[in-house]
């Protein structure tokens, strides 16, 4: 295993440049100061929340007139009545919270020699050193999910440690310290839901409590222990249910924390071409030089990829909430966009890197999340909103499971759920765990296609279409009575018909392997049937809408008509004619220009990346992820947005995790009827290997290649049976053989293998 590391020797001065640590439920952001180290904390139920946010009485029968007109095909009257009829009936949620900062002051001034922090990737521990009057200081944190703490250590090698150790938070309801321990109380911007975070203190030095502050001297070592508790998850003892390891021993917690973290993390490795001694250069160097650019060092690359896997460890783990817009970590009472469940790309987003990138165990926070705060909540949207059975969540949501129609009009994008459901499917396709498809996801499947069974009508031209809708925060002109109007409400857009089908489909598969028949799957055999077909348009590309309208933006941020291509895969090479109008869709795209939106956009470019992936387009491919590398990237590696209205760069985490599936798309793809290996490697990769990486069916693989080709490969099964491989269209050499001596042969660049467990064969040459 490489050793992954975040290193540079420069102090972040922003909060987007400061060190993130987290364990899934608890986090911190270092800011690695010489004078002040600053944690800035964060607990994922430390949320706002504004409970008058009723629906409106009248909304269910406005929603009734409004689609009334669009089944007469006529969108731009029915947008004008949506204006007029729904412009007081959109809320807008409010945001998740920091829980607090604690403060530690250690020196008089931030001058020091020989300054570097380190963010360790695979073992999940940040450190920082420098020397300071003849002293070595050094400091090490992390936060274990073992033992549900933040612990950091703090030693010196020659003169004694002093600090100071306080909290700061607006909104503090108390504060105060005793014996070891320094506690503090808060509340949140709105709802006044309360939360507590304790610090404790472990060292041989003398140790005073005064005016809420912890006071340490006269030792060379100090170790800071931190716990957090909501009054959401513990109601109203959540101080006492704020609580610590039984026995803080430091070194017990360390080894503990690592262990754990290093066993998901040292599950996968990607290894590109790369050049000696880059890739040990600070970050601020790397980028000085423009290693992203030539001379390339494509570890880079690898280390990227990494950085997206630690992200999602430590914001997803079993038992937590799943990553937000943020992951786990904001700096504030109001952060961009909310820090929500932004679910018409960017929750989605996170995930789509979990199964293939060996990381199942993370994608669970998002499951429990759909079936304890989404599912009854967009039932009752459905009730309260459409007057039918099933569940329906709209554009975002939060911890409160809010489900409704929220922002304006483009909250009204009805497939929330629906397109959170293809992850329960996707995981069973790499699992094959049917107990899973079962007990977990089969009743969310069926709840979604319920509503759309009950919400689909005829429009005058006859075509089962759902209104209103849209192509996610994208407008369209539209002409109506000899007028020309941008609207953004639709009927029948095709990511509807794509996400519709595919949610149908995947409910009838999963009742049949379960054995399941009923009046609900006899309707969705039908309804599935009755769907209009996807069209190409006049340019040539698969049409965005029902009817083949003018675009507003043709380079839009969204291309959500990709959907069926990825994260989907009803686009594939077996639809020649879609595959091909797909290509003139992203051509386009790249074309234009977004005039609605500022800035480049990270999870954008990665989206892109495994589209063209899929479209077997390996420089579009990977000039995305070039892209978003070197445009996107802050020091730490974290994704920002550049947004005037918000006050500038906005942490968004959806492009560091999306990077993982789009760079996995790119050397692995399971989607179609065989494993195919390199599928879009880039010019750049002649060379390279990756380890771990999982394959629908149950299978994991590792692969090395030089020169282009494949020369080795190892495949493991869950289940024995005959497999698939189809190997680049680079490859010369067609003939391998496994360890026993027997050779196989590719035919039209498929190789057929029965696995029983492992294989491992090599290129013969």
């Amino acid at each position: 295993m490489n050793d992954y590391r975040i290193y540079d020797t420069t102090v972040p001065k922003r909060w987007v440049d400061s060190i993130p640590i987290g364990n899934g439920r608890m986090g911190a952001t270092l800011m690695c100061g010489v004078a002040k180290e600053t944690l800035l904390l964060n607990e994922e139920t430390v949320w706002s929340h504004n409970p008058e946010m009723h629906a409106n009485p009248n909304m269910k029968d406005y929603l009734r007139q409004i689609k009334a007109l669009f089944l007469q095909n006529k969108p731009v009257s029915a947008n004008a009545l949506a204006n007029r009829l729904l412009k007081d009936c959109f809320p807008r949620i409010c945001s998740y919270e920091s829980a607090g900062k604690i403060n530690v002051e250690l020196h008089e001034g931030d001058s020091a020699a020989c300054y570097e922090h380190r963010l360790d990737l695979i073992n999940g521990i940040a450190t920082v050193s420098y020397r300071k009057g003849g002293t070595r200081y050094e400091r090490e944190y992390f936060a274990s999910y073992p033992d549900n703490v933040i612990a950091c250590r703090f030693t010196s090698s020659g003169a004694p440690l002093t600090a100071c150790i306080t909290y700061e938070r607006e909104r503090t309801l108390s504060c105060t310290a005793n014996g070891q321990t320094l506690t503090a109380t808060a509340k949140t911007l709105f709802g006044d839901h309360e939360f507590c975070v304790k610090a404790h203190v472990v060292s041989d030095g003398k140790i005073l409590c005064e005016d809420g502050q912890i006071l340490v001297s006269d030792t060379n070592r100090i170790c800071v222990y931190i716990a957090i508790g909501t009054q959401f998850c513990h109601g109203e003892g959540y101080e006492e249910a704020t609580v610590f390891p039984n026995e803080l021993d430091y070194d017990q917690l360390r080894a503990r924390h690592v262990a754990d973290f290093s066993a998901l993390m040292s599950r996968a490795d990607v290894e590109l071409p790369s050049i000696e001694g880059i890739s040990a250069l600070p970050l601020h160097e790397q980028f000085r030089l423009r290693t992203f650019n030539k001379p390339r060092d494509f570890s880079a690359f690898a280390l990227q990829w990494q950085f997206g896997r630690y992200l999602l460890v430590s914001s997803s783990r079993k038992g937590t909430l799943p990553a937000n817009l943020q992951g786990l970590w904001t700096d504030g009472l109001a952060s961009g966009w909310s820090s929500d469940y932004h679910t018409n790309v960017n929750l989605q987003a996170n995930y789509w890197g979990a199964e293939v990138a060996n990381l199942s165990d993370c994608h669970m926070p998002l499951f429990h999340y759909m079936n304890n705060y989404l599912l009854e909540a967009g039932k009752k949207a459905a009730h309260d909103f459409y007057g039918t059975r099933g569940c329906v969540v709209h554009h975002l949501s939060d911890i409160y499971g809010f489900a409704a129609p929220a922002d304006g009009p483009w909250g009204l994008w009805p497939h929330g759920a629906s397109w959170l459901a293809l992850h329960m499917w996707e995981h069973y396709l790499f699992t094959k765990d049917l107990d899973f498809l079962k007990n977990t996801a089969y009743t969310f499947l069926h709840e979604t296609s319920v509503f759309f069974l009950e919400n689909l009508e005829r429009d005058v031209k006859g075509r089962l279409v759902y209104a209103p809708s849209t192509s996610p925060e994208n407008p369209y002109y539209a002409e109506e009575d000899e007028k020309r109007v941008s609207c953004y409400l639709a009927s029948g857009t095709t990511m509807d018909r794509q996400i519709i089908s595919s949610l149908l489909e995947m409910y009838l598969k999963a009742s049949e392997l379960l054995g399941i028949e009923e009046e609900d799957t006899k309707t969705a055999r039908k309804t599935l049937a009755d769907l209009p077909p996807m069209q190409v348009g006049k340019h040539g590309q698969l049409m965005e809408w029902i009817e083949d309208y003018d675009d507003v933006h043709i380079g839009h941020r969204h291309t959500s008509h990709a959907f069926g291509l990825y994260p989907a895969a009803q686009i594939t090479r077996a639809t020649p004619e879609l595959y091909d109008a797909m290509k003139v869709t992203l051509a386009r795209r790249l074309s234009g220009r977004d005039n609605s939106f500022t800035g480049e956009i990270g999870w954008v470019d990665t989206w892109r990346s495994a589209m063209f992936s899929r479209l077997r387009d390996p420089a579009s491919a990977y000039n995305m992820l070039n892209q978003f590398v070197s445009k996107t990237l802050r020091y730490n590696l974290w994704e920002v947005v550049d947004i005037t209205s918000m006050g500038g760069n906005v942490f968004q985490i959806d492009g560091n995790l999306a990077y993982i599936a789009s760079l996995a798309e790119m050397l692995l793809q399971s989607h179609e009827d065989a494993i195919s290996l390199l599928p879009a490697l880039p010019a750049q990769w002649d060379h390279g290997s990756f380890r771990g990486l999982c394959a629908r069916g149950g299978y994991e693989l590792d692969v090395c290649w030089e020169n282009y080709e494949v020369v080795s490969f190892d495949i493991k099964a869950k289940f024995a049976g005959e497999c698939r491989i189809e190997l680049p269209c680079t490859q010369k050499s067609l003939d391998f053989v496994d360890e026993s001596g027997t050779q196989y042969s590719a035919e039209n660049g498929i190789l057929t293998l029965n696995v029983k467990d492992h294989m491992c064969l090599r290129i013969v040459k």
